[in-house]
Parts: C-alpha cells; structure tokens; sequence
C-alpha cells in the first residue's frame, strides 16, 4: 500500500479552509433569511464533515490507485503543469459548489434556488478575496516577510476585509424578501458560470498559466479574473433585483384584481338592495291597501345584501383594506365572526406586498382553526392594529380546538402534532420573517382554547384607529 503522504493530507484541510470560506461567504448573501436553531452549530458540522469526507477520499484514493496515477495527481499543484492537471482540482471546486448548496438550507429555511443563488454568488466572493490575495503574492509587497510571515492570522484578517467590504457595494443591497419564494429556475445555469468562468479561470492562472506566461501577462489576466468575479455578483445581485420587482409587480395586480373584483361586487350589492327595495315598496303599497303581511323572503334578501356590501373594510390603508374585506367576505360565508379595530395608517412604513402576505397568512389559520369548531360562541376572530410607543402593534386572537390541533412550540414557531399540520404552521416562517425584516419582533402563544399573535413593528403614526 501507498504511504499517505503529508502534504496531500495538508491539502484535504487547505481545501476544507477553502469550502468555509465558501460557506462563509454564502452566509453574507443569505442575510435576512431566518436562521434555524443553533445555525452556527449546524454549520461547524458541516465543516467538519466536509473535512471528513476529504480525508477518506484521499484515504480510498490511495489505497486503490497506482502508483503511476498518483505520481499524476502529484502533478496538481505543479506551476506550469498541463492543462489535464487542472480537471481533478476542478471537480473537486465544483464538488464544494454543490456541497454549499444543501448546506444552506441547514442553517437557513430558504429554497433550493435560493441557496443555489447564495452558493454561486458566494463562491464567487471566495474566488474574489482568493484572486486579489494571488495578485497581491505576484506583486513586491508579497514577497515582503509581513505577508508571510503570519498566514494564519493575516489571511482571517484580510478574508474579514474582503468580505466587508462586499458587503458594502454587493450584499447590502440586496433586499432580503428577494430571495423568498421561487426564483427564476434560468438561475441554475449560473452555476456552470461560476464553475468554468470563475473557478475554472482561477485553477488555470494558479496551475498552468503561472508558469507559461510573462508576469505582466499574468497580473492582466488575474485583473481579468477579479472583474468576472465582481460582475458575476453584480449579476446577481440584479437577478434578485428583479425577482423582487416582479414580486411587487404581481402583488400589485392581485391587489387591483381583488380591489376592482370588491368594487364590482359592491355595485352589484347596491343594485340588489335596490331592487329589493322596489319590490318591499310594492309590498308597503299592500299594506297600505289594506293587506296583512309583507313576504318575509324580500325581507331576509335585504338583509343578506346589506351584509356583503356592509363587508367592505375601510382602515386608512389599501392594502390592509383589502386583504381585510376578502377575509371578511369569506368570515361571513362560512359564519365566522371577524371583529377588528384597525388603525391602517400605523402600517404605512410598510409595503403593501408584506401586508397582504402577513395579514393574509395571519387570518388564513385563524380561519382554518375556528372553521373545525362545532360552538358558534367560539367561532370568532379579533383583530387589533394599533400604534403603541411609537411601534406598530398587531393582535390577533382565535379560538382552536386542542384535540385537533394539539399545539407544540419549536423555535418559537407552532407546531401540530396532529394530521392536520397546514393549521397555525402554515406561512408563520413568512410572517416572521417580514416582521424581523421591519426591525420588529413576533410572538406566538396558545392558552387552553385560545391562540394569539402579538407583533411589534417600528413604525410611524399618521392617523387614528378606525373601526370595522
């Protein structure tokens, strides 16, 4: 059997290093996602298992090949080496590319295309920081005994400045409601970019080019490399742009939708009221004629269309306005009963999309939960948005069922234990993550009967509360 040798296991931690730093970088692209519990944790695990599995690849490597084909992989690494050499070196980057991508989710509750996006735009980062560090190395000062001197040290340092400073021109910018949802699957093919673009690029300079070229040749091309790393992340910073935009666009169309549909229903209620209004006039000219009754129908239709158009909501906000009228409208079909005291103006920090979502995902489960109740008594939902010490206050309150909801709590969130798990689980992850998005807090409790969702967003009044 081949000895192991040293520097090749070196190598298995050089590039564990390299998949953190990675990791890391992919972390700063996911900010504003919601963190599951103990996230740092789960993230030194993946690491470590990652370390783990490079070490027993080496190991079976080593054990089955020849030693003509490990005298072949020696030559990776090799300045000047052939361009074949740099294959294996690239599957394994592209192997850590796609190690990243489940590794997101472990630590943050985004989708696949999202966490694609983040490892793609945070491989990009690493390859960044790694290029700028390369050309610093064929520069004077990286021949200088402080630049080598203290690896270790040096390379967390300038790593933590990289990584500010793109924070500072990239990643802030990116609005973290972006990456909710589904992204555009055409961001896939990105991931080939970043393979052969970035990565691909990065391997030849170190490996083949170094060695083959002129030095100025070299820093030109490695000024090349830093550009397609920058515009990869500037491209996608765009990507998530714009996913955000035609979120907007697409919540505002369903708000017209919904509001134009509300408007229409609200003329055809009045034309109901009066045309029974015509016939109940008809029916007071028979009592006055000296008939004994009025039909009791024409009385009960009346009052059925004076309830839909008396459904319409009306806060001070739109968007609250119409979220709150389609609840209303669908509280009133199924004998629910909705009482809010709403101030809209105290939500108008906000943007009509997280509105409609919060408040819609909000009483889409307090719905759910009243529905399955049998006592009318019980069969309630209160609302109460208000401004409290200068924050937005959000209340709402239901009753449920305990036998068929049987309520748990996991990192802050409901959970049912019964069949039935969509009830209180289903868009509290959203809700939550608008909140913390405003700067504001959420909290979820349930009492015997009663379930509540309390939120406290920092906004500015602008009005009074109304009622509804």
């Amino acid at each position: 059997m081949t000895p192991i040798p040293i520097d090749i296991v070196a190598q298995a931690i050089s590039s564990t290093a390299m998949f953190a730093e990675v990791l890391c970088a992919s972390s700063l692209f996911a900010h504003g996602q919601p963190r599951r519990s103990q996230a740092p944790v789960r993230a030194a695990a993946i690491v470590v298992g990652f370390l783990g599995i490079s070490v027993i690849m080496i190991c079976v490597t080593f054990l089955v090949a020849s030693p003509e084909d490990i005298q072949c992989a020696m030559e990776i690494g090799r300045i000047g080496a052939e361009l074949p050499a740099v294959i294996a070196p690239l599957a394994f980057c592209a192997m850590a590319l796609v190690a990243t991508i489940p590794a997101l989710p472990s630590c943050f509750e985004m989708s696949f295309l999202a966490a694609t996006y983040c490892a793609t735009a945070g491989y990009a980062l690493q390859n960044l920081a790694s290029s700028v560090w390369e050309l610093i190395g064929l520069t004077p000062v990286g021949a200088n005994r402080l630049f080598t001197a203290m690896p270790l040290a040096l390379t967390v340092a300038y790593y933590a400045l990289v990584y500010a400073m793109a924070w500072q021109v990239f990643i802030r910018r990116i609005d973290p409601s972006g990456l909710a949802g589904h992204l555009d699957p055409t961001l896939l093919p990105m991931i080939a970019v970043v393979v052969f673009g970035v990565i691909g690029f990065d391997l030849i300079l170190k490996y083949v080019v170094l060695g083959a070229l002129r030095m100025d040749a070299v820093i030109c091309l490695r000024l090349i490399h830093i550009l397609v790393c920058s515009f990869v992340m500037a491209a996608e910073v765009q990507v998530v742009a714009v996913h955000r935009l035609a979120g907007e666009k697409a919540t505002a169309e369903r708000l017209l939708a919904e509001r134009e549909r509300q408007y229409a229903m609200s003329r055809e209620n009045i034309e109901a009221i009066n045309l029974k209004c015509h016939d109940l006039r008809h029916q007071i000219r028979t009592l006055a004629d000296g008939g004994t009754s009025v039909d009791r129908s024409a009385l009960d239709g009346v009052a059925s269309e004076i309830r839909v158009y008396d459904s319409a909501v009306r806060t001070g906000n739109e968007a609250l306005d119409t979220i709150l009228t389609e609840k209303n409208l669908v509280c009133e079909r199924s004998s629910i009963t909705l009482s809010c005291i709403a101030d809209g103006t105290a939500l108008a920090g906000m943007a009509p999309a997280d509105i409609y979502s919060f408040f819609g995902n909000a009483l889409d489960n307090a719905v759910r939960a009243v529905t399955a109740l049998d006592d009318q008594a019980h069969r309630s939902i209160s609302l109460i948005v208000r401004m409290r010490a200068g924050m937005a206050s959000v209340h709402v309150e239901n009753y449920y069922d305990p036998g068929t909801h049987d309520l748990e709590f996991y990192d802050g969130l409901p959970r049912t234990t019964k069949a039935i798990t969509a009830d209180h689980g289903f868009g509290t992850r959203s809700m939550r993550a608008i909140v913390e998005r405003y700067g504001g807090t959420i909290s979820f409790s349930a009492s015997d009967v009663t379930f509540c969702v309390d939120a406290l967003l920092p906004m500015e009044k602008n009005g009074a509360p109304n009622s509804c």
